[in-house]
């Protein structure tokens, strides 16, 4: 379907909510692109983190302009807990994301809102983003709906963005109980997507890109090198292994997939930021699953260029993360820019799925 959708703005309320934490370089853009949403009947619910810079009082600022935010400040707790924090302070009909260092455009919520109220959707998702590498909106797009079974295969073969952001939840049903788990600080989202697909009754996907993500922020969860949190990335796995409903073949066989994925972009990171020493157990671990994991690409319905990637891994494991590398450093010097201090830990796979969380404990 091509062209823009537009409804009348109604009784309905959606709640955006944006989690902040030390993100004062980016979070102005983040703000005013929800401010400037087609669809008015919003509220816009911004959970500082206990942001150490002044990302706080720029959320504060926007507040007394704008009587649709609302600005809770908390004790840091990480990106899970901030999140949940915007849910239960939330009074709309239906609730999105935004990561504090992206933005969106402008139709972000009629666009999914439409999709909802068209085909009486609980949970929309439009997987697809705008990026530094990808920045061009399709030459048409489509809406479709899929089976839980479907949405989770996708989800678990990087076919479906992991990270909660671009996708529209009903508020009823998220209900009492849906929410981010705090004992994770990586992978939240992807765990979150992967329980919330399940309890689905009806998923609508719209192909348009109405996402910006950020992937040079150094001060995002992908930016920076922690073993604990990269840790606790792979464990959010289990979480998700463990609380799968549909044990189908094709559904086990995208979480191997994920699995082996996840594995690879931890040693990407490690790599990048040539921690191999400091981490030798981790980077061990990630680089054997990496080779020898890798046939699972070839049976799960993912792009030519992905399977090739995996190939490539097994044969030599080091080239996905030097290629990484060179293109980043093009991409900034062709764009006049300054090759940061961290500069290595920016080349995190771009498919890793902890993208875009940017609050911490």
């Amino acid at each position: 379907m091509n062209g823009e959708v537009m409804i009348d703005n109604s009784e309905i309320k959606v709640s955006i909510i944006i989690p902040i934490y030390n993100v004062e370089k980016y979070v102005t853009k983040c703000i005013q692109s929800a401010c400037d949403q087609t669809y008015y009947n919003i509220e816009i619910i911004l959970v500082d983190d206990e942001s150490k810079d002044n990302s706080g009082k720029i959320a504060d600022s926007f507040s007394r302009k704008d009587g649709r935010i609302k600005v809770i400040h908390k004790k840091n707790g990480g990106v899970s807990s901030a999140r949940n924090n915007g849910i239960d302070a939330s009074t709309g009909d239906y609730i999105c994301f935004i990561d504090g260092d992206d933005y969106v455009a402008n139709d972000y919520v009629e666009y999914m809102l439409s999709i909802a109220l068209k085909y009486n959707a609980e949970f929309v998702i439009a997987p697809q983003v705008m990026g530094t590498f990808n920045e061009r909106q399709e030459k048409s797009y489509s809406e479709l709906i899929i089976t839980p079974e479907e949405a989770l295969e996708k989800l678990l073969c990087y076919r479906i963005r992991e990270g909660c952001y671009s996708k529209l939840f009903s508020r009823d049903f998220l209900g009492d109980d849906l929410r981010f788990s705090n004992e994770l600080v990586m992978g939240e989202g992807f765990t979150f997507n992967s329980i919330a697909i399940q309890k689905a009754e009806k998923i609508a996907i719209g192909t348009k890109k109405i996402y910006y993500y950020r992937r040079d922020n150094t001060t995002s969860a992908t930016s920076k090198f922690n073993k604990e949190k990269f840790e606790n990335g792979l464990y959010a796995l289990e979480v998700i292994r463990n609380n799968i409903i549909y044990k189908t073949p094709k559904v086990m066989k995208a979480w191997e997939y994920a699995f082996w994925r996840t594995n690879t972009d931890v040693y990407d990171a490690i790599v990048l930021a040539k921690a191999e020493k400091d981490c030798r157990d981790l980077y061990n671990k990630c680089k054997h699953v990496t080779k020898t994991r890798g046939l699972v690409a070839l049976t799960v319905p993912i792009k030519f260029q992905d399977k090739i990637r995996a190939m490539v891994m097994m044969i030599y494991s080091k080239a996905i993360p030097m290629a990484m590398y060179i293109r980043r450093r093009a991409y900034h010097i062709d764009r006049g820019g300054v090759i940061l201090n961290n500069y290595s830990f920016i080349y995190i796979n771009k498919y890793f799925s902890l993208g875009g969380d940017i609050c911490s404990k």
